[in-house]
């Protein structure tokens, strides 16, 4: 582990090395303004000084752009909910080919251990395109490392790029694997075009029902369990609340909690989720919930296709899921002729007179994009991620095709030609297909931006201000096979088997009691040593972090 540790500080330490005394007026290089020093695709400053003072993404003779002849690389894509899986048929695909040659042979996973059964077999493709267990691609028997690439390669590509990021994906050997998609820089979040990851958690309810019942507060906690009652009565035969199987619910939010398998720090020291105080206030209310009457046991463990198959019969009032839960199930509504309308809460609802509400941002990141060493032109390949990490290929990948499928307003946003919401995904190729490398604002403007989801956006413009960002919580992680990974997948696997029954408790002492055992069994599996293993990671990260120079 010394070793480790060693080896990362001197990359850390080479890193602020080159990118010290960068200065010059920052850009905003996504919406396509140039800057006299560069930009990465979220605004930040690269190095400048010397040969390279005019280097920016728009210099004329970047690698990707010395050879476009044609080549294909064969790629898995690890999500089985992934919306296009074949090249060469949608607008961005067919252009991206022609800007780069580059052509990609697709598979997507229909099972999530399909990935597994091709790493074990040594039988992966050229890429790979993943967000579970990605360390376990940190190796350099299995893939390529990108550092050594781009200095052979594409030498100005690690210049172009925002030197936090590359401490963020820096492994554990000291090297970088890959770039993390939509990272965002302190520049980009403050962009007040840019909204926090769609996948936020947001509570929806039935408008036209609460309108129904005459609009009755909505401003606390308490008023929202008072609306439940008057529902329970009113309406006999719906389900009152049903929570998504596999979501966090926004309880945890308004009451101030992270979730109980998360990391957070607290002046200076890293804690597991579980070890907040008072978070046993979190179970006791729902558990009420369970108690009378306003959602059953059985919800929580339905597929997700069951969840969505009962909120879109309209025979439930509320529900728990990402951002933009209201508007699919609205369109739903209107495309299969059902009498209702959802719409997320908005604003924090109070707890005990407060507003506790936060939401914690700790990723760097969240897929990865990996070059495995089945690759056979691995120079071809980095140079490839080099035009998707440029704010031309992160354009093109989540926004479309400038003047086909955008134009961009007085404010930076997008402005979507009429009927682009009727065109398939499959056909246009924006968004949701091929960003391999894109960026966190990038993704933030085309959320802001879609007049298919005007719910989600407003949601997600309330929540901005109370998120929490802590990028320092990214590198808490125990390593693979360690002793402290394995206490984590035991308490994990506690809390796991543990809540159900919290919930479902016949009373509140049983609940109560449940959750002293939960915290008492964490414990003798070791969660004392976890936290002080990821507090002194936490910290060593966090000095890393402060020491980089722009």
């Amino acid at each position: 582990m010394k070793r480790r540790l060693v080896i990362f500080i001197t990359v850390i330490m080479l890193i602020v090395a080159v990118f010290s005394g960068c200065a010059g007026k920052q850009g905003d290089s996504v919406s396509g303004d140039k800057t006299a020093t560069g930009s990465s695709p979220t605004g930040s400053p690269i190095s400048s000084g010397g040969e390279d003072e005019e280097l920016t993404w728009e210099t004329a003779d970047l690698s990707w752009k010395k050879d476009t002849s044609p080549v294909t690389f064969s790629i898995f894509i690890d999500f089985t909910w992934y919306l296009v899986d074949t090249w060469g048929k949608d607008d961005v695909s067919k252009e991206i080919t022609k800007r780069t040659g580059v052509s990609l042979d697709v598979t997507k996973a229909n099972d999530p251990t399909q990935i597994q059964v091709l790493l074990a077999g040594g039988e992966l493709p050229d890429l790979v395109f993943v967000a579970r267990n990605v360390e376990r691609f940190h190796d350099p028997d299995i893939c390529y490392r990108w550092d050594e690439l781009i200095e052979q390669y594409c030498p100005e590509f690690i210049k172009l790029v925002d030197p936090k990021e590359i401490v963020n994906n820096t492994a554990a050997d000291g090297h970088i694997y890959t770039f993390k998609t939509h990272f965002n820089d302190d520049k980009a979040w403050n962009d007040p075009r840019n909204l926090p990851s769609p996948g936020a958690s947001g509570f929806h309810y039935r408008k036209d029902i609460v309108e129904k019942l005459g609009n009755p507060p909505l401003k606390s906690l308490d008023d929202l369990v008072n609306i439940f009652a008057m529902v329970k009565e009113k309406y006999p035969d719906m389900t009152v609340y049903i929570p998504h199987p596999t979501w966090p619910t926004p309880y945890l939010d308004w009451m101030g909690f992270f979730t109980p398998d998360s990391k957070y720090a607290d002046n200076g020291k890293v804690y597991l989720g579980i070890s907040q105080p008072g978070l046993v206030e979190y179970y006791k209310f729902f558990n009420k919930l369970y108690r009378e009457g306003y959602m059953s046991m059985e919800a929580l463990a339905y597929q997700p296709e069951q969840f969505f198959q009962i909120v879109r019969s309209g025979k439930a009032f509320s529900a728990n899921y990402n951002t933009g839960l209201s508007d699919e199930t609205n369109k739903v509504f209107k495309e299969q002729n059902v009498d209702g309308m959802f719409e997320p809460i908005m604003g924090p609802l109070e707890v005990d007179g407060k507003i506790k509400y936060k939401v914690l941002q700790s990723a760097a990141g969240w897929a990865s994009c990996f070059i495995t060493k089945n690759c056979k032109n691995p120079g071809r390949a980095i140079r490839f991620m080099e035009f998707l990490k440029s704010p031309e290929g992160d354009r093109l990948t989540q926004w479309g095709i400038e003047g086909v499928h955008y134009t961009l307003d007085e404010e930076g946003l997008l402005v979507r030609p009429e009927g682009f919401a009727d065109i398939p995904t499959q056909e246009h190729g924006a968004g949701a297909c091929w960003y391999f490398q894109a960026s966190g604002l990038g993704e933030g403007i085309t959320i802001a931006s879609d007049p298919a989801y005007p719910l989600r956006a407003k949601l997600l413009k309330a929540i901005k201000p109370y998120c929490v960002r802590d990028i320092g919580l990214n590198f808490v992680q125990p390593v693979a096979d360690s002793e402290e990974m394995n206490i984590l997948v035991k308490i994990t696997e506690l809390i796991t088997n543990t809540q159900p029954k919290m919930y479902g408790a016949s009373t509140e002492e049983e609940a109560v009691t449940l959750f002293e055992k939960m915290l008492q069994d964490a414990d003798k599996l070791g969660l004392k040593r976890l936290e002080e293993y990821m507090t002194t990671k936490y910290n060593d990260a966090m000095k890393m972090l402060q020491e980089i120079k722009y």
